[in-house]
């Protein structure tokens, strides 16, 4: 009794502590987004992400891949990662690159190499071997068509977009993240535990 009060109350907290507006006033979502299943599900998280970031490391770890676990196969809940690279990290940027051009390769692809960069994040950002990590994520046709994409100028494009739209949208640390849902868009900044997050999901689901 006393964790399920607990865990009601952060969610107060949460509903509390995010701004509310009309979902469609937060700016258009960038055309070449990712998403993390078919668009059309009652609930969207857009999240702004930087690979070296310890606490987005733990809130994709702890709590995205859960969530698109439980709500994302009947596509109740859509998950759009956006790179947002901030310049205290200094790898930060070139690991945001491989995985614009992991997207182009595929969703499992993308999932495959942000898995790795993450659960290897200790690894690479102090080294800054992204490509090691990258190489044994993914096959060697996959990441030999890797390499290509990240030779392609408009991966930095796509970079820029992504950074342009998180700044519009007034982010300034990571992770931040948007639920859009019910007509509104709420903001949240800073990772959410897994039962925090699935609790105020499963209110908005009712």
């Amino acid at each position: 009794m006393k964790t399920r009060a607990v865990i009601s109350a952060l969610c107060l907290l949460l509903m509390a502590a995010v701004g509310q507006a009309p979902a469609q006033s937060t700016v258009g979502w960038s055309p070449d987004r990712f998403g993390s299943s078919r668009a059309g599900a009652r609930v969207r998280i857009d999240v702004f992400s930087d690979y070296e970031c310890p606490a987005c490391r733990t809130f994709y770890l702890q709590t995205v891949r859960n969530v698109l676990e439980t709500y994302g196969r009947d596509n109740r809940v859509e998950i759009v990662y956006h790179d947002f690279p901030l310049q205290m990290h200094r790898y930060a940027r070139e690991a945001a690159r491989y995985a614009l051009a992991g997207r182009r390769l595929g969703a499992d692809q993308w999932k495959a190499l942000t898995d790795a960069l993450y659960f290897r994040q200790a690894e690479w950002s102090s080294t800054g071997r992204i490509d090691a990590v990258a190489s044994e994520a993914l096959s060697p046709r996959d990441y030999a068509r890797l390499r290509e994409f990240l030779n392609d100028p408009s991966i930095d494009e796509a970079l820029e977009k992504e950074l342009a739209l998180g700044r519009a949208l007034q982010v300034n640390s990571t992770p931040t993240f948007f639920i859009a849902a019910n007509g509104l868009s709420r903001r949240i900044v800073g990772g959410v535990p897994l039962t925090v997050l699935g609790s105020y999901l499963n209110r908005l689901l009712k």
